[in-house]
């Protein structure tokens, strides 16, 4: 019950925004930027990223951040991950600067919400290595969640990060945030991991997955979110519409999905080796690419012939 109260008030107070085949857009999902210490896991993927993001900004993409990109939970002051990870920010301050970054809030940096938060923080900082104040994203304007509509057929994509109505990853996200900051963080730098969250617990990963596709089942929309760190595609022919752009902080490499040209697909970014030793990224496709109008919902008989009883 609350997770659908919650899904529904995101879905109502979502931000609108038509888009047609000249408008590609890349998703990405819990980045996790950190401030480059022990406990800092975008750390290993950090060159993988900036190289992913060379490439969607040199190819005209849109980039939709779902969530969690920065560990505002275990960082406490955003000038400690900006400084980490400057050449990363200067890439997405140009997406910004030319009206292609979008940037939701998930429950790690549920702080980003509140406007002050933004304007204090991620618009303008002193940087003590340059000894001058820069700007990180100015103008920046996070939201909660997005319907993208799809001028060619009428299409809706609903975009979030995915931890809606959870108790403690929603409602009660500062006892949370309290409990990381101050009593895991420190035992993430020896090793642990926080089991109770979805993307280390396989029974609440499906258990979160479970509940948002029960959700979706009367609903005539694709559904793309992150949180649970775990990829998911569906095809066309499947009964769900729910997909997930995985995270950006797993071993294997990172996650996205791509939505250009009218279709679809899940895309994987990975480091690789040549014969003569030279390192390079891959980008691979995991899964379609398949058509969007393929993925349009036709009534059922069932369905017809009610609306004709009516």
């Amino acid at each position: 019950m609350f997770i659908n109260k919650r899904l529904d008030r995101a879905y109502d107070n979502a931000r609108i925004i038509e888009f047609d085949d000249s408008r590609p857009m890349v998703f990405m999902s819990d980045c996790h930027r950190g401030d480059n210490s022990q406990n800092d896991e975008f750390g290993q993927n950090v060159l993988i990223y900036y190289h992913a993001l060379q490439y969607y900004y040199n190819e005209g993409f849109t980039y939709v951040e779902a969530g969690d990109g920065d560990e505002l939970w275990e960082v406490p002051d955003y000038k400690y991950i900006y400084t980490a990870h400057p050449s990363n920010f200067k890439l997405l301050r140009q997406f910004l600067e030319e009206d292609r970054l979008l940037m939701l809030w998930g429950n790690h940096n549920t702080q980003i919400k509140d406007p002050e938060y933004v304007k204090n923080h991620m618009t303008r900082d002193y940087d003590d290595y340059l000894d001058i104040d820069v700007e990180i994203l100015p103008g920046i304007d996070p939201c909660e969640s997005l319907r993208l509509r799809y001028k060619n057929t009428g299409q809706e994509i609903f975009v979030l990060h995915g931890h809606q109505g959870e108790l403690f990853n929603d409602y009660l996200w500062p006892v949370t945030l309290a409990g990381v900051r101050y009593f895991w963080r420190f035992l993430h730098k020896i090793g642990f991991r926080y089991a109770a969250n979805p993307a280390r617990n396989k029974f609440r990963m499906a258990k979160v997955e479970r509940k948002i596709t029960k959700w979706m089942e009367d609903k005539d929309f694709l559904l793309i979110c992150g949180h649970t760190h775990r990829p998911r595609f569906h095809l066309p022919s499947d009964a769900s519409r729910y997909f997930n752009c995985g995270c950006c902080i797993h071993p294997r490499g990172i996650t996205s999905i791509e939505m250009a040209y009218g279709e679809i697909a899940l895309v994987n970014w990975k480091m690789h080796t040549r014969n003569d030793g030279m390192v390079f990224v891959r980008r691979t496709i995991l899964k379609g690419p398949e058509r969007l109008e393929d993925y349009i919902r036709h009534e059922t008989s069932a369905q017809l012939n009610g609306k004709e009883s009516e």
